[in-house]
């Protein structure tokens, strides 16, 4: 389920790093649900949670630094992201396996979306800004 592929590469080294492993926690949550192994799932959700709030704050730094002028709408996608990872974290019994596996499926297409799009516009201000 690694959605990770080199088009998802931002030619920033530090947040393409950073991203890997983000993808790399919600793959190993997904499969982790899959394999209805919930000890495993909530310790995934709950290292992914902790993990991207300090990513999307290094990301949110990074906005402020450069002054990029899609901070505000970029910050919220960020606060949608972890209020989802949040929900999962919480609400994953090991019961709801379908449903779980959905979600968090969702959430990792959505993430790479995400990184694809509204990160790779960042990661392009931050090159031009550094230039």
């Amino acid at each position: 389920a690694h959605a990770w592929n080199e088009k998802l590469d931002l030619a920033n080294e530090a947040m393409d790093h950073e991203h890997h492993l983000q993808i790399a926690l919600l793959s190993g949550l997904a499969d982790a649900v899959e394999q209805r192994r919930p000890w495993l799932a909530r310790r995934l959700a709950e290292q992914l949670v902790r993990y991207s709030a300090v990513h999307f704050g290094s990301e949110e730094l990074l906005m402020e630094a450069s002054g990029y002028a899609g901070r505000d709408a970029h910050a919220n996608e960020h606060a949608v992201f972890l209020a989802q990872m949040r929900e999962l974290e919480q609400t994953y019994d090991g019961e709801a396996g379908d449903t779980a596996l959905a979600a968090v499926l969702d959430l990792l297409h959505a993430l790479a979306a995400h990184v694809n799009d509204a990160d790779r516009r960042l990661a392009g201000h931050a090159a031009r800004r550094s230039a």
